[in-house]
């Protein structure tokens, strides 16, 4: 009788017999900077900042474009969150709140969400807890089940490249971390994290401004800067960028000196260029890049010859694509020699090693905010294998233990 319940059970919960098309299928992709869902049944899109506002004042929430617009601009009654920080889930309860709004914003019903296969991109650092917690959220707001794949895969498969081949590298450049990857067989051979991404640069330019010309520019200021005139390689008919912020007093102020609030300065895209963006790079991103290569060539010698191949090498996705010249910059960086030092635990230098630059194919993503979520949708036939694997294990199990039953009655 155990035993029929179970097959009952388990019927209940997976019929072999549905189709693909017989459950109803959700992406998104948690960004730091954006969320974006897509519902694969209907074509339904949801494309908002991640961004969540609460006014414990009037007792309100604000989502995505009103609560980003809210930087900046708040009193201590309205507290600004951001659930992904640095490409870590940071607040697991606003997430909950924004994925919550997603499925209303879809109207999904509760027979709807019995059989929702949710598939979340999320980056390739967050731990295990954070894992378990985005399973629990889906599966909260009714949800049948929860899959998490890694954005860099997701976001070069949604770039049109082939990762169930041989090996090809992604950087995917979003706004909380950079994840640089070498895939290939649909499995990550070696993967990397770092925080030079698009808040960091933002950060960045803050500081240097304040440096450089002792006037503080608000966080979004700082970010349409970047956008706008922030670069790797110089460009044709490059013009100076105004922009206005907070004057910080000199140290040297005389006592009764009259000081200006505000001032208004004028930066050349060269200033950011050199002393933000390529410095930067070079200090963080491609060393980052050198390290996924060596490590990843250790573990599997062939993929080095493969990424050299016509058509492979680097696909750079997110936004960090839009960046001008990113394409041209890493690959003539990488084409450099390179000298790779080493330091015992006291930081003596106990090596310092030069290395021939290597020649590799760079290319941007085209539509490269959108690899990432197009991934997903592409990714759904394997998530659906793998449902069909997972059931057929259960049901040998079940047959097995139904047999020792019977025959423990004999």
């Amino acid at each position: 009788m155990q035993i029929f319940k179970k097959l009952q059970k388990a019927n209940k919960s997976f019929n072999l017999n549905d189709s693909i098309a017989g459950y109803n299928w959700l992406c998104l992709d948690i960004g730091t900077e954006n969320m974006k869902a897509r519902y694969i049944n209907t074509g339904l899109r949801f494309d908002e900042p991640s961004y969540v506002a609460e006014d414990y004042e009037k007792n309100r929430l604000y989502f995505g474009h009103e609560a980003k617009a809210l930087v900046g601009k708040t009193n201590e009654n309205i507290i600004i969150k951001r659930p992904v920080r640095d490409g870590n889930i940071a607040d697991p309860k606003s997430l909950e709140k924004i994925i919550a709004r997603i499925f209303n914003k879809f109207n999904l019903n509760t027979v709807q969400r019995r059989k929702l296969i949710v598939i979340m991109a999320t980056p390739s650092d967050i731990n295990p807890v954070q894992r378990i917690a985005l399973e629990s959220i889906v599966k909260k707001l009714g949800a049948y089940r929860g899959f998490i794949q890694e954005e860099v895969k997701m976001a070069v498969l949604g770039s049109g490249q082939d990762i169930f081949g041989t090996s090809i590298m992604c950087i995917d450049m979003g706004g909380g971390s950079t994840d640089i990857a070498i895939i290939s067989k649909d499995s990550i051979l070696y993967s990397l994290s770092s925080h030079c991404a698009g808040d960091y640069l933002t950060e960045k330019v803050q500081e240097y401004i304040v440096k450089t010309k002792n006037v503080r520019v608000g966080l979004k200021e700082a970010e349409d800067l970047k956008k706008a005139i922030g670069s790797l390689i110089p460009g044709k008919n490059e013009e100076l960028y105004r922009i206005s912020g907070l004057l910080i007093p000199r140290n040297s102020s005389k006592s009764g000196e009259v000081l200006a609030i505000s001032k208004t300065i004028y930066i050349s895209p060269e200033e950011i260029r050199t002393n933000v963006m390529q410095k930067e790079f070079r200090d963080h991103i491609i060393p980052a890049i050198r390290k996924v290569l060596r490590i990843a060539v250790e573990k599997a010698l062939g993929s080095i010859g493969d990424l050299k191949k016509v058509g492979k090498g680097v696909t750079i996705c997110g936004g960090g694509a839009y960046i001008k010249g990113i394409d041209k910059f890493i690959q003539d960086e990488l084409a450099k020699e390179y000298h790779l030092k080493e330091y015992d635990k006291k930081e003596k230098l106990v090596a310092d090693e030069v290395y021939e630059g290597d020649f590799f194919e760079v290319r941007c993503a085209k539509d490269p905010l959108y690899n990432v979520i197009n991934g997903c949708m592409k990714y759904r036939d394997e998530i659906y294998r793998e449902i069909l694997q997972e059931q057929e294990h259960k049901d040998n199990l079940l047959f097995d233990d139904s047999s020792a039953f019977h025959k423990a009655r004999r």
